[in-house]
C-alpha cells in the first residue's frame, strides 16, 4: 500500500515550515503577472495551500479581495495554515477536485501542485471549470542535467514529492490540452541555499547561461520554474 506522506508526516518532518520561506519570492511573481496583465479578481483559493502563507499575503497586497480559500488534503497543513484564518481568509481539509462544480472562483492559485499528484490529468480536468483565472506554478524538473544526474531526481522525490518531471513545453501542452489558455508566462529562478562549492560553481554557470538565454538555462541546466497565467476557455 502506496504511504500518504502528506498525512503520516513524512513530508512534513522533510518540510517543517511547509515552505513558507518561500512564499515571499512566490507572492512577489504572482503579482507580478496578475499586474502586468490587469487580472483583477473578488474571491481566490489557493489549491494544496499548504503553510497558507500565500493566500494571507496576496490579501495584504490585494487588499479588494473579499474571500478567499485554502484547500489542502494534509492534516499536517491545515493544522499549521488554520492559525491564519480570519474573516476574508479560511481553510478547508479537502480535495478541490471533489467539490461541487457549483464552486466557482475568479482566480485559482495551483502552486507547485501538479508534480505531485497521481493522476494531475483529472485533477486539470475537474478545476478547469471552478474558476476563471488560473495561476500556476510548476517545477521544471526534466533537464539535460538531471537526466545526467538522476539521483537529483529521485532525491526530489524523495524530499519534496515530486513523482512527475516536466519540460516547459510539454506541461503547456497540457495546460492547452485541457481547456486553458495562456495569457502569460515567466521562470522562476531556483531559490535552494548554496552551501558546498560544487553547488556554488553550478550556482554560477546556471547564472551566467540565464542572463544569456532563460530558455536554454531551463531546458539544460534545470532548477527553474514556470510561472503560468491562464484562463478558461
Amino acid at each position: 500500500m502506496k504511504k500518504d506522506i502528506y498525512n503520516d508526516q513524512t513530508y512534513l518532518s522533510y518540510n517543517p515550515t511547509w515552505h513558507e520561506e518561500d512564499t515571499g519570492f512566490k507572492v512577489d511573481r504572482i503579482e507580478r503577472i496578475l499586474r502586468k496583465h490587469k487580472i483583477s479578481f473578488e474571491n481566490v483559493c489557493d489549491v494544496g495551500c499548504g503553510s497558507g502563507e500565500i493566500l494571507l499575503q496576496v490579501l495584504k497586497r490585494f487588499p479588494e479581495v473579499k474571500n478567499a480559500v485554502g484547500y489542502d488534503i494534509s492534516n499536517d497543513a491545515i493544522a499549521i495554515a488554520g492559525k491564519k484564518a480570519n474573516d476574508k481568509l479560511h481553510f478547508e481539509l479537502q480535495d478541490i477536485a471533489l467539490t461541487a462544480d457549483t464552486v466557482n472562483f475568479d482566480l485559482m492559485l495551483v502552486i507547485d501542485v501538479i508534480e505531485h499528484l497521481e493522476n494531475y490529468f483529472s485533477f486539470l480536468d475537474s478545476i478547469s471549470g471552478k474558476s476563471r483565472y488560473f495561476v500556476f506554478h510548476i517545477p521544471l524538473d526534466m533537464s539535460v542535467w538531471s537526466l545526467m544526474s538522476e539521483g537529483i531526481l529521485i532525491e526530489s522525490k524523495k524530499r519534496v514529492g515530486h513523482i512527475h518531471n516536466f519540460t516547459e513545453d510539454f506541461i503547456l501542452s497540457i495546460l492547452t490540452d485541457y481547456g486553458f489558455n495562456v495569457l502569460g508566462k515567466a521562470y522562476t529562478e531556483p531559490v535552494n541555499k548554496v552551501v558546498s562549492f560544487k553547488q556554488r560553481i553550478v550556482d554560477i554557470i546556471r547564472q551566467t547561461l540565464y542572463k544569456i538565454n532563460p530558455r536554454f538555462c531551463s531546458k539544460f541546466m534545470g532548477g527553474y520554474s514556470i510561472m503560468v497565467l491562464a484562463e478558461k476557455r
